[in-house]
């Protein structure tokens, strides 16, 4: 006993100590006791002091062979009197199944023993006074707390606290002060321990409202017939309460809490534990085989640099890691290599990057349910719930079973059955509605109807959820919430596809939540609206996982704590950076790491302690061992190396530290399976539909001439196939459409009786009125922000039109005609060797001076650009056209009613800048010769798309629209 006393004071050291070890409401004296006589109740076991296994192999199987070799009989193995203690539920799963294939392989009849997590031995080991609250119930307690504790009482808890209407919010503090409450607890601390050492007044007026909290907490839950479990321990921790008739196994249990070590030290029954290490390392550890800290800083880890990969970004570290998978195959088989990972963000990368190479991998971690259709459905859900708007709405029936449900049950012909989406997205993208129960404009009304019937589908779907002012306790909100479920997902089954497949195993877990939730505890359970009820739901799904079967073949994926204790052959870390390993713990807001480790608690310097004991296990226990140290996350943050590294010479770790950040690492030639085609090596874009017989361009705009300059396979996908981009996620106007905002109120103005208006004022009166009325008709009163201030600038835009247009009126000019249309029908073409190309175009403006007899055809324009800036640019070989607008209008002014000649027509821009010094009349200075080029090149386009010529540009294309299909820059 002398090593174990020694142990605990220097874990808990002297002074203060006393103080932090006091529970609230109990007298505690500080007092070191000689632990009750343990009964070896096993004599093949000489003594209960920890057995040093050494690390030269697994610790898993060695325990395993030495349980079969000690308790084996001919027929039997025998171990129903132990409860066997294990660090992870990984670990937990693997030891039963080595325990399980060996009794087997032996043939006996295997009595097995009770396999337990250390988080769950507990409560093995005492008998609570009332019923343990879940931790749900431990919240629902602090929070109802919290909610009858006066704000100005609260003020010292955290600077900013949540509006009294928002019950998530106070369910986060809520359950951020039982997280604290469960740490402190973990390291045998209170409220009001922490309180009494408290330096600043600040911290200890926190503190101590915090211990008076939880003394009614404590109260709350002793109301409801229910316990606090970590309470529960603390009590049965002095009361020397703790006992079991089983023998209790620890095996690498080398990372245990103050409380978990209080509680051992009390128990009343036989303790094993067994060590991954040498017994040369005795001095390392406690009596129950957990690490001690300081002994383990100074360590020099056994690390080799040839088992340093240096690598990118997360991408390369997934290709870094098939790169070793393909190196060492012929060594190890895939079920004796196992994948470790030290941030869940990385096994994504890495899945994807081996199942191109043909490799299957089983993710030990599981796939947390928000990543299922199931835990999906109820985030969009719960988001469309709490903003009922346009936006949640296209997110949420885009899910796949509510898409298939009102594809199914939505009145609408056939022939557009399946078009009601984009009706949607349209109507998002063209009228920028917010809320659903705001008016939409009429324009919107007339045009989308399919799109309001989905609202409305949607809406009646949603019913039991959405009046505010009907509220339910929450275990009623979960029944209805089951149905609900229930309803949607009706005929979901296993399915092969993998993604899928995880949808039954999610609903299950969900159903199993709903479930306890509906049997809360009914004093504790609290009245909320439907809304808030699924938003409270949606995120405690979020907090579960489920766990596809491993199959065959499959390469093992494992967290980094959970790698210690693994037994595969061969092992390849990724992510060996800081800040995965050690993780730090000190970002706490209330437990920030200097007062951790002040108080003794888990700190960096035990996180680094745990890890380089684990590291060492690594290094030891296998043959080949390969961390991959990468120099960015997946969020493409800079990742420096872990600081494990400085576990060795300072020569080592400058040397290893250079070497990752210059050198490259040599390439492993690795074969995917989009490799096996040869005609797939290369990145190749769509196929054309074959050319017909005749050409697929009847007519043209003046602006399609413009496109096919810029790329002729682009003008094929917008032209002849129709293919345009939907954009219904933005907030605000596109280019064009603030454009057509502009457009619309100067084409009102034109065509309206004040066109010829000669005061400015007026002027700028009459445009606005078009302005607003355009708004009005596109996007009502209850439209985005953005859009909004959009209009405001558009009104501050046609404030400058209106003193350009009094001086042009000035002038002698008068707006002759507005939006002006010419088409094919009017005989308007194009004709190249007896081919006719239609041609077609709408003038924004044809002005006339009646004195002077002179003419000009204007383009209206939100830019400041000159005409010359956009139709030309300047090459090696002179000026190049690059778009064919105002040459093309010069064509069309035989159809237009102008009485003169088309080369004494002005044709220009009016500009309407966002700088009104830029807002002008711009007449185009195109000598006769280039309007020649101008006219030669427009016969060339027609030729050249007459015979079927639309390959893709070799150049760049700005604000590309198609970018995705030709996936440029990949």
């Amino acid at each position: 006993m002398v090593r174990r006393l020694r142990v605990q004071l220097r874990r808990w050291g002297r002074g203060s100590a006393d103080r932090l070890l006091r529970r609230p409401g109990h007298e505690y004296k500080h007092e070191y006791k000689q632990p009750p006589m343990r009964h070896n109740v096993n004599s093949l076991f000489p003594s209960t002091d920890p057995e040093f296994l050494g690390w030269e192999k697994p610790l898993l199987p060695q325990v395993v062979e030495l349980l079969i070799k000690r308790f084996c009989s001919r027929a039997t193995l025998d171990l129903s009197g132990w409860i066997v203690v294990l660090p992870t539920s990984f670990s937990s799963r693997r030891f039963e199944v080595l325990l399980r294939d060996s009794a087997s392989d032996l043939g006996v009849r295997l009595h097995p023993p009770e396999i337990l997590t250390m988080g769950q031995l507990p409560e093995k080991l005492y008998r609570p006074r009332n019923a343990l609250a879940i931790e749900f119930e431990q919240t629902l307690a602090w929070s109802r707390v919290l909610a009858t504790t006066h704000v100005d009482d609260l003020a010292p808890l955290v600077p900013t606290l949540p509006a009294s209407d928002e019950v998530e919010s106070w369910m986060e503090l809520a359950a951020t002060i039982r997280g604290l409450h469960e740490d402190l607890a973990s390291n045998r601390l209170s409220f009001q321990a922490i309180a009494e050492v408290s330096e600043s007044e600040n911290d200890q007026r926190r503190w101590k409202l915090l211990a008076d909290l939880y003394a009614k907490y404590l109260q709350e839950l002793d109301r409801a017939g229910l316990a606090d479990p970590h309470e529960e321990r603390d009590v049965a921790i002095r009361n020397r309460a703790c006992k079991t008739k089983k023998t209790i196994a620890l095996v690498g249990t080398s990372d245990l809490s103050h409380l978990q070590v209080a509680m051992l030290n009390v128990l009343e029954g036989e303790i094993l534990p067994f060590v991954a290490a040498p017994d040369t390392f005795a001095r390392r550890f406690d009596a129950f085989g957990s690490i001690l800290a300081d002994p383990w800083l100074d360590s020099i880890l056994p690390l080799q640099d040839d088992q340093l990969i240096p690598a990118g970004d997360i991408a390369d570290q997934a290709t870094a890691v098939a790169e070793n998978l393909a190196e060492i195959a012929p060594q190890f088989p895939a079920n004796e290599v196992t994948i470790g990972v030290t941030d869940e963000s990385q096994v994504g990368p890495i899945e994807l990057e081996l199942r191109g190479c043909g490799v299957e991998t089983f993710r030990h971690l599981g796939w947390p349910i928000s990543r299922t259709a199931v835990g999906r459905l109820f985030d969009l859900t719960a988001d469309y719930l709490k903003h009922r708007t346009w936006q949640s709405l296209a997110t949420l029936v885009r899910h796949a079973v509510v898409h298939d449900r009102i594809s199914a049950e939505l009145p609408q012909p056939a022939e557009t059955q399946s078009l009601w989406l984009v009706e949607l997205d349209e109507l998002l993208a063209n009228h920028y509605p917010i809320r659903i129960d705001a008016d939409l404009p009429q324009l919107a009304k007339q045009r989308f109807p399919q799109a309001i019937a989905v609202a409305a589908w949607v809406e009646a779907w949603l019913s039991p959820f959405l009046d505010e002012n009907k509220t339910h306790p929450l275990a009623t909100w979960c029944k209805t919430i089951t149905v609900w479920l229930d309803g949607i997902f009706q005929a979901e089954a296993p399915n092969d596809d993998p993604t899928r497949a995880r949808t039954p195993m999610a609903l299950d877990s969900v159903r199993r939540l709903l479930k306890r939730f509906g049997e809360v505890n009914a004093s504790l359970d609290f009245e909320i609206d439907g809304a808030g009820a699924m938003q409270m739901i949606a995120n405690r799904t979020g907090e579960l996982r489920v766990l596809q079967p491993m199959k065959s073949g499959d390469v093992e994926i494992l967290g980094w704590l959970d790698l210690a204790l693994d037994d595969s052959k061969a092992l390849i870390v990724v992510g060996f950076n800081h800040p995965f390993v050690p993780a730090a713990v000190t970002h706490d807001a209330f437990l920030p790491g200097h007062l951790r480790t002040s108080l003794r608690m888990a700190d960096n310097d035990r996180r680094y302690a745990r890890d380089v004991y684990n590291m060492q296990l690594l290094l030891s226990t296998r043959p080949s061992v390969r961390f991959i140290v990468g120099r960015t996350s997946a969020d493409g943050s800079p990742t420096p190396p872990s600081r494990l590294l400085s576990a060795a010479s300072d020569q080592d770790v400058a040397r290893r530290i250079r070497s990752l950040l210059n050198v490259t690492r040599p390439r492993v030639v690795v074969e995917h399976c989009w490799d096996s085609a040869e005609e797939n090596r290369s990145l190749s874009i769509p196929k054309l539909p074959p050319s017909a017989a005749e050409c697929p361009v009847k007519t043209m705009s003046v602006t399609a001439f413009r496109d096919y300059l810029t790329c002729p396979y682009r003008f094929y996908l917008r032209h002849v196939l129709k293919l345009k981009p939907l954009d219904d996620a933005s907030a605000e106007l596109a280019a064009n459409q603030f454009g057509d905002l502009v457009h619309g109120a100067l084409e009102a103005f034109g065509k309206s009786k004040h066109r010829d208006e000669g005061n400015q004022q007026k002027i700028e009166a009459h445009l606005l009125d078009h302005l607003h009325v355009y708004a009005d008709q596109h996007y009502g009163h209850a439209t985005s922000t953005a859009v909004t201030l959009q209009i405001r600038q558009a009104e501050r835009r046609l404030s400058a039109v209106a003193a350009e247009q009094a001086r042009r009126i000035d002038e002698g000019w008068r707006i002759h005609q507005s939006e002006a249309s010419v088409d094919d029908k009017m005989g308007a073409c194009v004709e190249v060797e007896g081919f006719k190309m239609g041609l077609r175009g709408r003038l924004d403006r044809i002005d006339h001076h009646p004195k002077s007899g002179r003419w000009a055809i204007l383009d209206y324009k939100t830019h400041g650009h000159k005409p010359e800036k956009k139709h030309l640019k300047a090459t090696d070989n002179g000026l190049q056209w690059i778009d064919l607008q105002l040459p093309l209008y010069r064509m069309m002014i035989p159809f237009l009613g102008i009485d003169a000649d088309a080369k004494a027509v002005e044709l220009g821009y009016f500009n309407i800048s966002d700088k009104d010094a830029e807002t002008r009349i711009n007449i185009a200075k195109f000598d006769e010769t280039l309007m020649d080029q101008a006219q030669h090149l427009i016969l060339h386009c027609v030729a050249q798309i007459r015979d079927g010529h639309f390959e893709p540009t070799d150049g760049p294309v700005l604000y590309d629209d198609y970018d995705m299909i030709l996936q440029t820059g990949i």
